[in-house]
């Protein structure tokens, strides 16, 4: 099975090491875009810088495997913070696998189910990429502008 998780404890060791052996695409970071980011291997100074990120976000949300599966951590990775608004989040960071433009979209799910709920009681997920509507979410509003998209709840 695989889950998203949040990143604590003996995870940060493993999630780290598994950075340093798997390429990703690093499609967001400190908040900035890059869509056409290349599939790479992190060298040191990114690999640390990348995993500050995660580690000080208030939210370091992976996708973990199941304990059968023979990688540990799946397609994608982000960091989330809170907004200076009540209600709403931020991806500052989003590492994803190829299929990139799919791990995207799939990703960007994760974390509005994620944070979008009673539970944290978030009303907006902010991504600092350009989206349309989502095929088959039609309960998810998105507004995009130039630099990013809001996505949200819609209600009958």
């Amino acid at each position: 099975m695989i889950g998203p998780i949040f990143l604590r404890g003996e995870l940060i060791h493993q999630f780290k090491e598994h950075l340093t052996n798997t390429e990703y695409h690093r499609v967001i970071h400190n908040g900035v875009a890059d869509t056409n980011s290349t599939t790479e291997r992190f060298e040191l100074e990114k690999l640390n810088d990348t995993f500050d990120t995660f580690i000080n976000s208030d939210y370091p949300i992976i996708c973990k495997s199941g304990s059968k599966s023979t990688i540990p951590f799946w397609d994608y990775h982000f960091a989330i913070n809170r907004s200076k608004y009540d209600k709403e989040v931020i991806v500052t960071e989003l590492l994803v696998r190829e299929p990139n433009d799919q791990n995207v979209t799939n990703a960007v799910l994760m974390a509005f189910y994620m944070l979008i709920n009673e539970k944290y009681k978030y009303e907006r997920l902010v991504v600092p990429i350009r989206m349309n509507d989502i095929v088959g979410y039609e309960e998810i509003g998105i507004q995009s502008h130039k630099d990013g998209s809001v996505l949200f709840r819609k209600y009958a």
